[in-house]
């Protein structure tokens, strides 16, 4: 059948509008495309590499100078290995454990070899293991009136006064005889057995006949000529330990004092002037009572 002209034009018109269709809904379908990568949220996922950790001794407690380590007081922590910038870090436990502190560790501190020592120390507490070339170590009694007991740590500084009878006995003499001096260990003296009026002896840790002993040891770091005087001062009368600031280090000139010098001097003088006195006035107004301070 041979198609008309009126054919061909109609088959014509029928192809291009289907492919003008097929443009548009592609145009359509493109631009919503478009516009949904415009307003989508894309999140970023970073993928690191897991860092290499470093295991490191850390203090469990406040550990003084003079100290011996315990495995209790200490533990490990992992940090990553980039964060390790100081050398010397102790590891392991056991390398630790036995050895005498010759700084103050805070609790949290990492352990390094530099503030410990190199052999482990068999007694209980080593003390000779802090003292320098020179330098000596000798333990005072003290108790909680004339040695700070209770206040007193391993690595504070104290100043040593010496209360004694002058050399013609007229007069009680008290003067600072040492400044300055590191304490490096406070030790509870040992409980003893005593002896009771019926001739019977019994431990003092008995709740009925107790007594105890109200006196620690401490020991101090001296040179020769310190620890002569400090025996020579525990020999012939009493002493007192003054507590220090650990920044102030200057030492101090000083002649003592006596009896005569205490009562001829003047009270020290109040470092806050004392306010005026006022007087209080208190004014009802109906249910209500003020305090009025009349000047």
């Amino acid at each position: 059948m041979k198609l008309k002209t009126s054919d061909w034009l109609i088959y014509g018109s029928a192809a291009l509008s289907a492919i003008l269709a097929v443009v548009f809904v592609y145009g359509y379908v493109e631009n919503r495309i478009e516009d949904a990568k415009e307003h989508a949220q894309v999140k970023t996922v970073t993928v690191v590499e897991k860092p290499k950790l470093f295991s490191v001794v850390v203090a469990n407690r406040d550990i003084y100078r003079g100290e011996k380590i315990d495995v209790d007081d200490l533990k490990v922590l992992s940090v990553p290995t980039d964060g390790v910038v100081v050398n010397g870090v102790i590891t392991n436990p056991q390398d630790a454990v036995g050895h005498i502190a010759y700084q103050k560790i805070y609790a949290g501190e990492w352990l390094i070899n530099k503030k410990i020592g190199t052999e482990k120390v068999k007694q209980q507490q080593s003390v000779e293991a802090l003292l320098d070339k020179g330098e000596r170590a000798i333990r005072i009694p003290v108790n909680a009136d004339t040695g700070l007991l209770g206040i007193l740590n391993p690595g504070d500084h104290v100043d040593v006064i010496s209360v004694f009878q002058s050399t013609d006995d007229k007069r009680m003499i008290s003067r600072t005889i040492l400044q300055n001096i590191p304490v490096l260990s406070i030790g509870q003296v040992n409980r003893m057995k005593i002896q009771l009026q019926d001739g019977k002896e019994s431990s003092s840790d008995d709740a009925t006949n107790e007594k105890s002993v109200a006196q620690s040891m401490i020991a101090v770091e001296v040179n020769t000529k310190q620890a002569e005087q400090l025996a020579l001062a525990m020999n012939v009368g009493a002493i007192h330990l003054m507590l220090r600031n650990p920044s102030d280090t200057d030492l101090v000139e000083t002649q003592g004092v006596n009896l005569k010098v205490m009562e001829k001097g003047k009270g020290r003088p109040p470092k806050f002037k004392p306010k005026a006195k006022r007087e209080v006035i208190e004014v009802m107004q109906g249910g209500d009572v003020q305090e009025v301070i009349t000047r």
